[in-house]
This record gives structure tokens, C-alpha cells and sequence, in this order.
């Protein structure tokens, strides 16, 4: 009878134990109305972060765009350079430049060496560059701009074609860099550094020069039927 007695009491007394041991909070589930009140709380207060969509999309579109700048010369004098070009996008990235421009090339030096020698050294005139170009933008980018985001694309541009002048002999290539910035969906801003290189003869010197062109363009965008 003893026996029996301890036998039912420490049952009694160890049911408690294991029912505490089954109610601790870290092994309990969370209530459902906790989990959705948090949720919502960081729904409210965190931003998605990540990679986002392109809100100006080039892919089958035409750029035609008129620039205007400087070109310094590596033998002749720096001046002005203005003209236009346009661009073919057969993907996000990737596209075709067909450009042409103009610009003055002269040497400032020359009024004094024909006083020197008694006749002119250098024929100034009028220099044309036509260029065809591939045109890579590897990277996009966001700026703030006052108050708003302005999405951009950085560029690389090279290519090939002629820049006509008396002074330059065979083809010429240039490369360089150029940032577009899109405000709107139909106009945007195009800004260019650009290094022309061409075999030049100025003055009884000849050798291949590395001519500077910095422009800056308003780009007009056409959908095509690509």
C-alpha cells in the first residue's frame, strides 16, 4: 500500500514537470497575428533595394543628335567643332554611330614663319570628319540631379572613317567616352571625350597625331519598327 501510494504521487508530481518543460518560449510557435503585425512594421519602414528597371528602354530605337564643342589639334591650333549623328540600337547595349562634323584647322604660328620664310607654310581650311562607330554601354547609372534621379548610361565609342583635310593622309580612327543622361522619353543629353588619331603633316612635320574632340548634344529618340 506504501509502494503504490509513492508510486502515484511521483507520477503526480512529475506530470507538472513535463507539461512546464513542453510550455517554454523558446520552444513555443510565435502567435500568427505577431508575425503579420511585423511584417507589416518593416513593410512600412524598409525600401526594396536592388537592381531596378531601366525606366528609358533604346533597344530599336534611332538617337539623332546635333553637338557642338571644342577640338583641340594635336599639331594645329584648337577650335570649334559642330555637327551631328546618328545612332542605331540593336540591343540594350549595343548600337551603330554614323557621325559627321566639322571644324576649322589652321596653325596659329603661320603668320609668323611666312613673315620669317616670305610665303605661307600651312594652307588653312575647312576639316570634315566622317566617322562610323560602335557604340557599347556597359554601364547604367543613377545620378540626383537637384531634386530628382536621373538614369544615365556611360559609353564607349570607337571607330573608323576620314577626317578630309590637305593635312592628314589615310584613315582615321578615334575612341573615347560619352554620357548620356535621359530626362525625358523623346529628349535627352549626350556629353563626348573623344581622342582622333590621324597621320597629320603640318609644317614639314609629320607624324600621328592624337587630336582632342569634347562635345556636348541634345539627342532626339525615334522608335523604330526593330
Amino acid at each position: 500500500m506504501i509502494a503504490a501510494g509513492a508510486i502515484a504521487a511521483a507520477a503526480v508530481v512529475a506530470a507538472p514537470s513535463s507539461a512546464r518543460a513542453d510550455e517554454l518560449p523558446s520552444q513555443a510557435p510565435l502567435p500568427s497575428c505577431l508575425d503579420r503585425t511585423i511584417k507589416d512594421e518593416l513593410g512600412r519602414e524598409l525600401t526594396p533595394r536592388g537592381v531596378q528597371k531601366r525606366d528609358f528602354l533604346k533597344d530599336g530605337q534611332l538617337a539623332l543628335s546635333l553637338r557642338g564643342g571644342m577640338y583641340g589639334g594635336d599639331l594645329t591650333s584648337s577650335s570649334w567643332v559642330g555637327g551631328g549623328a546618328l545612332d542605331l540600337y540593336f540591343t540594350e547595349d549595343l548600337g551603330l554611330q554614323a557621325s559627321f562634323e566639322l571644324t576649322p584647322i589652321s596653325l596659329d604660328l603661320d603668320a609668323p614663319l611666312a613673315e620669317f620664310f616670305g610665303d605661307d607654310r600651312f594652307e588653312p581650311g575647312m576639316g570634315y570628319l566622317a566617322m562610323v562607330s560602335a557604340v557599347w554601354s556597359p554601364i547604367h547609372a543613377k545620378m540626383k540631379i537637384g531634386g530628382d534621379i536621373i538614369h544615365s548610361d556611360i559609353m564607349v565609342i570607337a571607330g573608323a572613317g576620314r577626317l578630309f583635310h590637305d593635312s592628314v593622309q589615310g584613315v582615321t580612327l578615334q575612341a573615347g567616352l560619352a554620357l548620356d543622361l535621359f530626362t525625358t522619353q523623346w529628349v535627352t543629353f549626350r556629353f563626348e571625350a573623344r581622342d582622333v588619331m590621324a597621320v597629320q603633316e603640318v609644317v614639314a612635320e609629320t607624324r600621328y597625331t592624337n587630336n582632342l574632340l569634347t562635345t556636348a548634344s541634345i539627342v532626339l529618340w525615334i522608335p523604330t519598327p526593330l
